[in-house]
């Protein structure tokens, strides 16, 4: 079965790993990317990662593979992280053309190929991770991303959450988005959109190639995900500034795209074990996540000298305010973005109601400045 491109034209197996493998494998011979094979009774799958092996997402498409592996008597899953097979931002590509099965990264990596994909990471001052979960399981979020993941030949399924990020690595302050004007500024998905009307000049990089970029001064500055991953990532050896909130990625979505013709073979059971597998790294991606951030926050201020600010709330309020107008003039571009916004900010605007009187609500009264045990 070939595979479609965006223009609706078959993408060659062989014609994508000749361009991906020149740049990223060097001698690799075409023979290096085995097409769906049986080996012992099982199915072999060969699952592309945009995300480099260290770390939380490096770790996750680990685990997911070895539940698999583990569980099932008919499919093994075998993990190429970033650069090992393709580069990060191609691991889709290796998909569509057949070079591999499945793909894990961030939907916004994804818009070579559809605009729709980016909305379902997350919107600039969208919805919270939890506010995420009850979108794709209880909301109709899965169905609704599944929809525009089919159009490019995968099946959706979210696996892993990064929870509330942080807004970014600087080596100047910001105090208004005058600031922003001119800056080389690492920043996917539509935050980056969003910042490109004040000026910026956006970059796209995978994990792996930020900290080279940021270190050579080949961009000025970049936001990744949080605390933990930052730390982890070494953005603090080129950057002096560590912002927060935030607002470009309330919280983001990584996904699981899985080759609709391979999904399509498989049984019921297998096809169930996969879900329920996926089901378990999205908690654990982001339970994970949560235990580490605040660890990762102080070792950042105390162990490394890491100078934290706060976006101003003028600027946080322009920024709110161009996000609407971008995002949903990105969203009007085609039919299929101009439905999957419409579900979710359906979705936000309930949603943001009962939030509003509950874990708003709540976090307020725990600031007040009772008296409670720290230890």
């Amino acid at each position: 079965m070939a595979k479609k491109t965006k223009n609706n034209k078959p993408m060659k197996r062989r014609s994508f790993l000749k361009g991906a493998g020149a740049a990223a494998l060097g001698a690799a011979t075409v023979s290096s990317f085995p097409a769906p094979a049986i080996s012992g009774g099982h199915m072999e799958w060969i699952a592309c990662s945009a995300f480099g092996k260290a770390g939380l997402l490096g770790k996750a498409i680990e685990r997911f593979a070895g539940y698999i592996n583990s569980h099932s008597d008919k499919l093994n899953i075998k993990v190429y992280h970033a650069g090992e097979l393709v580069p990060g931002l191609e691991s889709l590509d290796a998909v569509r053309s057949g070079a591999a099965q499945m793909a894990y990264g961030a939907p916004y990596y994804w818009t070579n190929v559809s605009n729709a994909t980016q909305f379902v990471a997350c919107l600039p001052f969208g919805l919270t991770a939890q506010e995420q979960n009850a979108w794709c399981y209880y909301g109709g979020g899965i169905e609704a991303a599944d929809k525009a993941y089919n159009e490019i030949g995968v099946k959706f399924l979210p696996m892993g959450n990064t929870g509330n990020q942080m807004g970014g690595w600087f080596n100047k302050e910001i105090n208004s988005t005058a600031d922003f004007d001119g800056l080389k500024f690492r920043m996917p998905g539509l935050g980056g959109e969003v910042l490109k009307t004040f000026g910026a000049n956006i970059v796209l990089l995978a994990g792996p190639d930020v900290l080279p970029a940021l270190a050579s001064g080949a961009i000025d500055g970049t936001e990744w995900i949080g605390p933990a991953a930052d730390l982890g990532a070494g953005l603090y050896q080129a950057a002096k500034y560590y912002y927060n909130p935030g607002w470009h990625e309330p919280a983001t979505i990584l996904d699981c795209s899985i080759d609709m013709f391979e999904w399509e073979k498989l049984d019921d059971s297998t096809r169930q074990l996969i879900t329920l597998a996926s089901k378990a790294v999205n908690m654990e991606v982001l339970s994970h996540f949560q235990a580490v951030n605040d660890s990762s926050y102080q070792k950042l201020i105390n162990e490394h000298g890491v100078q934290m600010r706060q976006l101003p709330d003028d600027v946080m309020n322009a920024l709110g305010q161009r996000a609407g107008e971008v995002v949903q003039e990105i969203a009007s571009k085609d039919a299929t973005s101009s439905e999957l916004f419409s579900h979710i900010v359906k979705f936000r605007s309930s949603i943001i109601r009962w939030t509003g009187v509950s874990e708003k609500e709540y976090l307020r009264a725990r600031n007040f400045p009772f008296s409670f045990p720290t230890a």
